[in-house]
Parts: structure tokens; sequence; C-alpha cells
């Protein structure tokens, strides 16, 4: 089905009421990822004060926990970003929540190629927490970050 036939339907939904859903969107899933990376920290800061208390010794007790808590936070962002929408039909899991979904501007699924790059380009949307993409979303046409408009794809919401 192409986009402009979902547009067509009623199907799917790209007006400005995308915009609150898309904003989020992000922040739950942003606080999923940081609420799995917090769990993790704590396990890991848990076992580095029961290691001590059996005479383990060392900094790298205590840094461990922190490394997890970055490599949590930077593989649950590219679980939500690029894997989970891949396989679930182009929706994080607030998106499916919110019913929205990533379609390309065809309408058809978006590439490994695009979820990644996507999601590489979140690092410039991010910018000043999230501001330059909120204001991209917010003045574009079909409501796009620049992530969106550099892979072809747009966020829809679908009714």
């Amino acid at each position: 089905m192409s986009f402009a036939a979902d547009l067509g339907t009623s199907e799917v939904d790209t007006s400005r009421t995308v915009i609150g859903r898309r904003y989020l969107q992000y922040v739950i899933d942003q606080v999923l990822s940081f609420v799995l990376a917090l769990l993790v920290f704590l396990a890991c800061f848990g076992f580095a004060v029961l290691s001590t208390e059996f005479g383990a010794r060392g900094k790298v007790l205590f840094i461990v926990p922190f490394a997890a808590w970055i490599l949590t936070l930077i593989a649950t962002n590219l679980w939500f970003g690029i894997w989970y929408p891949r396989s679930m039909g182009g929706a994080t899991p607030a998106m499916r929540w919110l019913g929205l979904r990533i379609v390309t501007l065809q309408g058809g699924e978006p590439s490994l190629r695009d979820y990644f790059l996507r999601w590489l380009l979140m690092v410039v949307d991010g910018l000043f927490l999230g501001l330059l993409g909120a204001v991209l979303i917010a003045v574009t046409p079909r409501n796009q970050r620049l992530g969106d408009m550099v892979t072809g794809t747009v966020v829809v919401r679908v009714t």
C-alpha cells in the first residue's frame, strides 16, 4: 500500500496531531531505556558492594557499574531505534502504544540502513535536549526531524 493510498483511506494521519505524540513517544522510549540501564547499574553496584564485603578490593569494582550503565544505555537506544522498529513494523514500544509508525515517503517499510541513519542522526536531532529535532518536527511540512529528511521516512499516526 502506498503512502498516498494510506492517506486516502484515512488509515494514516500525518497532520499536526502527530507532533505531540512524537514528543511523548521520544520521552517514553528514553525513560524505558534509562530505567533498564538504571536496573543494570543497581545490579552491578550491588554486586560490587557485596564483593567488597567478601574481601574484594579495587576501584574497578566501582567503575564497572558505571560502564555497565553507559553500555546499557547505548544498547537499549540501539534496540529501540533500530532493531525493535525493524522487526515490529516500523514502531518502537512507545510508538506502538501511541499509534505511530515509521514509513518511507512511498509508504513502504524503511530499510535497516534507514533505521541506522535515523539512529545516528539522533545525535544531531538531540542537540540542546532535543530542541533541534523538536523544532524541525514542528516546522517541516511532513513533521520530519533531520534523520527522517535524510532517509526519506516519515512518522505517521495509524488510526
